[in-house]
């Protein structure tokens, strides 16, 4: 029996390393399992992150997409805005100018016209005088031509009435002949 036991001794002693073997083994297989429990935890987390980054990133790139169809518009529209108001501004330099030049012209216009004036109302100052004793003398002489002209009409109208006068009587004479010789040749 000794023997027996002997014998039982190296398969219980194998026994119980199959059994401390076992239990390795099933702390091995647990830690394995939980290993890759958390691994499977790790990987969908990481897939949810990877999802979300990939999200994030096609997000950003849209909007960084739009940001620079909308910064081209902008540009676009500035630089369109800045040669309108570019034009509009040089339309109003334009008229402006020709404003001026207008302006300028009725000035210098205005300007020698009153030069002129200036001259010619001087000039006027200076003959005043002279122009005076001009209308004077002529004035004077108006009215002699004037007394002339009344002496005149009057000789000429006690002329015509001489003549006419005279041209009764010669009429009157020349008609009393005429009536004479007729009354004697009857």
């Amino acid at each position: 029996m000794a023997d027996g036991v002997d014998s039982q001794q190296p398969a219980l002693a194998s026994a119980a390393e199959w059994e401390s073997k076992l239990i390795q083994l099933r702390k091995e297989n647990e830690e394995l399992q939980r290993r890759k429990a958390e691994a499977e935890k790790d990987r969908d987390l990481f897939r949810d992150l990877y999802n979300k980054a990939s999200a994030h990133a096609s997000e950003v790139s849209k909007e960084n997409n739009e940001l620079l169809e909308r910064a081209e518009l902008a540009e676009g529209q500035a630089r369109d805005g800045l040669a309108m108001i570019k034009a509009t501004y040089d339309d109003r330099v334009r008229r402006a100018e020709e404003e001026a030049k207008r302006w300028k012209a009725q000035y210098q216009l205005l300007t020698s016209r009153d030069t002129r004036m200036d001259d010619d109302i001087r000039k006027r100052a200076a003959l005043e005088p002279e122009l005076r004793a001009e209308v004077a003398r002529l004035q004077e002489k108006l009215d002699a031509l004037e007394e002339d002209y009344a002496k005149m009409e009057g000789m000429l109208e006690a002329l015509t009435k001489d003549q006419v006068e005279e041209t009764a009587e010669l009429a009157e004479t020349v008609q009393t002949p005429i009536t004479s010789v007729s009354a004697m040749t009857p």
